[in-house]
C-alpha cells in the first residue's frame, strides 16, 4: 500500500471513466470479513447506474448487529451461491479502479484483487467538507443537495448494497464535477491526496483537530503523530501522520 500512496503521481496509463466500478458490500459482521450482498456499477456520471446485485451464502453466521444494520436475515441466503464466489461477481481486471465510501472494508472483502486502485469518496468528503458533523454518505448529499425527500426516500433502503451504489454514484458525481477531474486516474490520484494529506483527524482523542496547522490551540500535537507513527495504522493515515510533520518542519523553518 505504501508504495501504491507514494507512487499516485507516476500512476499507470489513466483509463476512461467507464473502467471505475462503484462497488458496496453487506457482510455477516464478523472477522473475517465474510460478504453475503455485494452490488457494483459503471460509473459514467452522467447516466444513471446500471446496479448489478448479488447475494452470497455465508460459511458462519451473521451476527445481531450486522443483520439489524442489513436487514438479510440467514434463510434468505440458502439458495444463493457461497460467498467463496463473491470475489469472482465484479468483473474487474487490473489496472481498474473501485470506488466506495470507506473503500478499504469492501475491497477486503471482495478478497482484496491485485492491480486494482481503491477510491474513497469518505476520504475525499473528510478532505473537501471538514466543518460537517458527519461524514457518512448520506450526511454528505444532504450537505449537497439539502434536506431533500427525495434523497431521504432513497436512503430508506440504506444498507441494502444497491441502493448504497446509487447514493454513492450521487455523490461520485459530485466530487467529479465540483473537482472538474476529466479520468479515473486523476480521481484516483485526488483520493490518494486526500487521505495522505486530511485537513483534520476524523478520529480519536484530537478528533476534529488539524493537521497541517501549527496554532498550539487547533494543531494535533507534534508528540502525538510521533508516537501513533509507532503503532499499526494503515498506510494512509501513516503518511497523512508524516506528512504533516514534515510540513510543520518546514513551516518553523520559514519562521525563523
Amino acid at each position: 500500500m505504501m508504495a501504491d500512496i507514494q507512487n499516485s503521481i507516476s500512476s499507470p496509463p489513466e483509463k476512461p471513466l467507464n473502467k471505475i466500478y462503484l462497488i458496496d458490500t453487506e457482510t455477516t459482521g464478523r472477522d473475517p470479513k465474510e460478504p453475503i450482498e455485494v452490488a457494483w456499477a459503471l460509473f459514467t456520471p452522467a447516466a444513471d447506474p446500471v446496479v448489478h446485485v448479488q447475494r452470497f451464502r455465508p460459511a458462519g453466521e451473521i451476527t445481531l448487529g450486522a443483520a439489524v444494520v442489513h436487514g438479510i436475515l440467514p434463510e434468505e441466503l440458502s439458495d444463493c451461491p457461497p460467498s467463496s464466489e463473491a470475489s469472482k461477481f465484479i468483473p474487474l481486471e487490473s489496472g481498474d479502479f473501485i470506488v466506495a465510501h470507506n473503500v478499504d472494508f469492501d475491497y477486503e472483502v471482495i478478497g482484496s484483487p491485485d492491480g486494482v486502485r481503491c477510491i474513497d469518496t469518505l476520504g475525499i468528503s473528510q478532505y473537501l467538507w471538514p466543518e460537517i458533523d458527519c461524514h457518512k454518505q448520506l450526511a454528505v448529499l444532504y450537505h449537497l443537495f439539502g434536506f431533500e425527500p427525495w434523497l431521504r426516500d432513497l436512503a430508506k433502503n440504506a444498507h441494502s448494497a444497491a441502493a448504497d451504489v446509487r447514493m454513492l454514484h450521487l455523490l461520485a458525481s459530485q466530487i467529479v464535477e465540483r473537482q472538474n477531474l476529466q479520468s479515473g486516474g486523476q480521481l484516483y490520484n485526488f483520493s490518494v491526496h486526500a487521505r495522505t494529506h486530511p485537513k483534520q483527524i476524523a478520529w480519536g482523542k484530537h478528533r476534529g483537530k488539524f493537521l497541517f496547522s501549527t496554532e498550539e490551540s487547533e494543531a494535533v500535537p507534534s508528540d502525538y503523530l510521533q508516537y501513533m507513527l509507532t503503532q499499526d495504522l494503515n498506510g494512509y493515515t501513516r503518511q497523512a501522520f508524516v506528512n504533516a510533520l514534515a510540513w510543520r518542519e518546514q513551516a518553523s523553518i520559514a519562521d525563523d
